[in-house]
């Protein structure tokens, strides 16, 4: 079973000492940046603070990133290129389509958990006001990111209804399906994150109400097997097992 984004690399050359050199020097300044969002938030951000932290000038931060939208960006892909190593994960899990569907929800829904502030990011790119001083450049790499990881969801579905999992009625629903799935975790988990006491409301934990949710709405679909003849607690054991191995 080959992932569809899976990345070839029969032949490639290994990185020259510069390229390693500016290649650690850019995750040292993404690093210092993601520390400053967490401590301090958004405004607080500026190529300056970055600078002197890191100890180099304010130009040679320039020479990785345009601009602090940028640089945030840049956070955002980041993430998403982690979130892609999952789903691949995910797509050659050793199940039927509804476990690997499956494992999409709950490795996205973990990593999130791990990496509260990379939903942020993302979230801070998604402003309008900062979106549009993001350079073209780094938009299309978001959103070229942005459509490999949807693929991954969409090659599952379709899998489903070709080995009839999924009746074929749905053949025209693969999307809709996909989209149910990730609104419903994307704010579900931003919820997670915000100062709304979900806890006292008896609204946790989110991820496995989470899991909860999708069983039922995947059920709705009649997606084989289904949850009630499923040991849904071992699954869920057993897939976050399989996508983080510590």
């Amino acid at each position: 079973m080959q992932c569809p984004v899976a990345k070839m690399i029969d032949s490639v050359r290994p990185p020259t000492r510069k390229q390693r050199e500016l290649a650690d020097r850019e995750k040292l300044i993404l690093d210092t940046a993601q520390t400053m969002l967490h401590q301090h938030g958004y405004n607080h951000l500026t190529m300056e603070r970055i600078a002197e932290t890191v100890e180099y000038s304010k130009g040679t931060i320039y020479n990785h990133f345009a601009s602090k939208e940028d640089l945030v960006c840049s956070l955002s892909c980041r993430c998403i290129t982690n979130l892609i190593e999952i789903f691949e994960r995910a797509y050659q899990f050793e199940g039927s389509t509804r476990e690997r569907y499956s494992a999409i929800g709950i490795g996205f829904s973990l990593y999130h958990q791990l990496h509260p502030m990379d939903a942020q990011n993302i979230q801070t790119v998604k402003n309008n006001a900062v979106r549009e001083k993001v350079s073209k450049e780094k938009l299309a790499k978001m959103e070229s990111l942005e459509q490999k990881i949807t693929k991954i969801a969409q090659s599952i579905v379709q899998d489903a209804i070709d080995c009839g999992d999924l009746d074929k009625k749905h053949q025209d629903n693969v999307s809709t399906i996909v989209f149910g799935c990730w609104s419903m975790h994307y704010g579900a988990l931003l919820l997670d994150q915000s100062d709304i006491p979900l806890h006292e409301m008896g609204f946790s934990p989110v991820v496995k109400m989470l899991w909860h949710n999708a069983n039922i709405y995947l059920d709705g679909y009649n997606w084989l097997p289904l949850s009630t003849t499923t040991d849904s607690n071992n699954l869920f054991k057993k897939i976050s097992s399989a996508l983080f191995d510590e």
